[in-house]
């Protein structure tokens, strides 16, 4: 049972950010919009709370206008305020008295703890790599917070940790991140166009040519979209999202363990065409499968297969599928319809 004391604290916290979110709302930023306001205000029931709290106090103040002067001083204190100070009741009631009642009121009195420092971006598309796996073995790393992340061969992530945000880009390849939630610190994953922002979450994300897919283990995600279009919540596992250029996102429901057999270097699958299975199967590296006869590349597969050699895998579809197997002198294998 949470201590009196603790929920006082939480309750306070919540309705500080909820002041925060409220003047990036009047500076213009569409914070409905923002992946990490979804993040911080679904996090917790409080944050959902305490949002509606000052949205609704916000509304009947008459939304203050930027120009009135008592206002303008007000934004202007809490902008360069410190972020170890206390408390935001007081940031409350002073947007409020500001429409309501038009009074002066001396900022130093309300001692703001937050700051509306802008987030940071995150690393780059061209970022240096901070974690690389080549071929080979996947492989897990510790991040700073404790989260971790697993990544598969063939890939890396760059990692951007700051006082208010933990930003991590996919920069190439596939990851699964179990991450240890904070909504006062929210956890995103940049790859290509989309943010997957955190909610308590265990999630796979994956770069494979054009196409992104967002696979949610545990938890919940949010999921950025394009440019006038809605962001994406994962919230029940096994829940799959796919983006590929610009068409709309899709969203639909896979088997976890195919999605995620790669961690455990057994790769699965279930009706996959084989040219899809070897281009998987090769990442791991080994001398090469390559398929040589064009008959051969749709026919769809199923089983489980140890990632790391390819020609062993070769060797096992002659022995259930109609394909002929020839080995090559770099050791690696040729497969042709029989």
């Amino acid at each position: 049972m949470t201590h009196p004391l603790a929920q006082a604290d939480q309750v306070a916290a919540a309705e500080e950010a909820a002041a925060l979110w409220l003047l990036r709302r009047d500076d213009g930023q569409d914070v409905e919009r923002d992946p990490r306001f979804v993040a911080w205000r679904d996090g917790a029931p409080e944050n959902a709370r305490a949002w509606a709290h000052a949205a609704a106090i916000w509304q009947a103040a008459g939304q203050p206008s930027s120009d009135d002067p008592l206002f303008a001083a007000l934004r202007r204190d809490a902008l360069q305020a410190r972020p170890d100070r206390r408390p935001f009741m007081a940031v409350a009631a002073a947007i409020a008295a500001v429409a309501i009642l038009t009074v002066g009121l001396v900022w130093t009195q309300l001692a703001p703890r937050f700051t509306t420092a802008p987030a940071q971006p995150g690393p780059a598309a061209d970022a240096a790599p901070t974690f690389t796996v080549a071929a080979g073995a996947p492989d897990s790393f510790a991040l700073p917070d404790g989260s971790r992340v697993t990544l598969n061969a063939n890939s890396a992530i760059a990692v951007d940790y700051r006082a208010d945000s933990r930003a991590v880009r996919l920069l190439r390849g596939q990851a699964y991140f179990s991450v240890v939630h904070d909504a006062r610190r929210p956890f995103t994953v940049a790859a290509r166009t989309r943010t997957i922002t955190d909610l308590g979450t265990e999630f796979d994300v994956r770069l494979g040519g054009e196409t992104l897919t967002v696979t949610l283990a545990k938890g919940a995600v949010a999921v950025s979209a394009l440019p006038g279009r809605n962001a994406v919540r994962l919230s029940a596992p096994g829940q799959q999202l796919i983006a590929e250029g610009a068409r709309a996102d899709t969203v639909a429901r896979v088997d976890l363990t195919d999605v995620l057999s790669w961690r455990t270097r057994l790769l699965e699958f279930s009706e996959t065409p084989l040219a899809q299975a070897v281009a998987e199967v090769n990442r791991y590296g080994g001398p090469t499968a390559r398929i040589v006869d064009p008959a051969a590349a749709s026919l769809p597969v199923s089983g489980q297969y140890r990632a790391g050699d390819p020609t062993r895998f070769a060797q096992s579809l002659a022995e259930v599928y109609p394909v002929d197997v020839r080995t090559r002198r770099d050791g690696g294998a040729d497969i042709a319809a029989r």
